[in-house]
């Protein structure tokens, strides 16, 4: 079964060797059966979002199956909506990850303003952490608020996952991804909820190890057909990638 994870993480990790380049991160991947994956830059949301954001597209270009997702840092506004005009129309990005300087804090709407208003042309998923149901209550509000766009919870809730499904209930343009608490039960209440069509897997790699999230998927009472959508289907409809590799 192919599977695309939309969750994973290029530099910082603390042993050597693991994902301080894309070549390492990508055999990583392979050896986990992942043949598809999304990559976000620890450079860019800790050090510098033009520099990192331009370091990890010289680094996807030439790798097939990889694919960035743009992050924008709220306390770098400026910056965030430059690197935002430059890359976001390349066809390696496939979208927006804002964060700013504490992740395990709500984002504060006032400021995502800007950058939401400049990723507005490229119709590109606007992914959001939400470790817990402050930071779901702050997506749910932007969601609403920015109907245009879609939005990706980053670890649907985490504990608190309830609050993530029933945010995506409430707004129709928010989809749930599969990384966060290891409970098989917020799969099937969210396939209840809201069908499995706004589920994506995700597994926050290289920390933790994505066999543990993709056996999540496997081992959670769900049918082949839905362990499918979720592993891969939705996200290549999400990213519109079935029509681009179709043409």
């Amino acid at each position: 079964m192919p599977v695309f994870d939309t969750h994973t993480y290029l530099e910082g990790y603390l042993l050597p060797g693991i994902n301080q380049n894309i070549t390492q991160l990508h055999n990583l991947l392979r050896a986990r059966g992942i043949e598809r994956a999304l990559v976000m830059a620890r450079r860019a949301m800790q050090v510098d979002p033009i520099a990192g954001n331009r370091i990890l597209k010289a680094m996807i270009d030439p790798v097939p199956g990889v694919y960035g997702c743009l992050v924008a840092h709220l306390n770098r506004v400026n910056a965030s909506v430059q690197v935002i005009r430059e890359l976001l129309s390349n066809r390696k990005f496939l979208g927006v990850y804002l964060t700013a300087t504490d992740p395990e804090h709500p984002l504060n709407p006032l400021i995502a303003d800007e950058v939401l208003n400049a990723c507005r042309r490229y119709q590109k998923p606007i992914f959001l952490r939400t470790p817990n149901a402050d930071c779901v209550e702050a997506g749910l509000h932007l969601a609403r608020t920015y109907a245009m766009h879609r939005f990706v919870f980053l670890g649907m809730g985490g504990n608190e996952w309830n609050a993530a499904v029933r945010a995506a209930h409430e707004s129709v343009n928010i989809y749930l991804e599969t990384s966060g608490a290891m409970d098989r039960m917020k799969l099937t209440a969210a396939i209840e909820t809201i069908g499995p069509q706004r589920i994506l897997f995700g597994s926050g790699c290289p920390d933790p190890d994505p066999a543990a999230a993709f056996g999540l998927i496997l081992d959670a009472e769900i049918s082949p057909a839905d362990q499918r959508r979720i592993l891969y289907d939705n996200a290549m409809r999400l990213f519109n990638l079935e029509a681009q590799e179709g043409a």
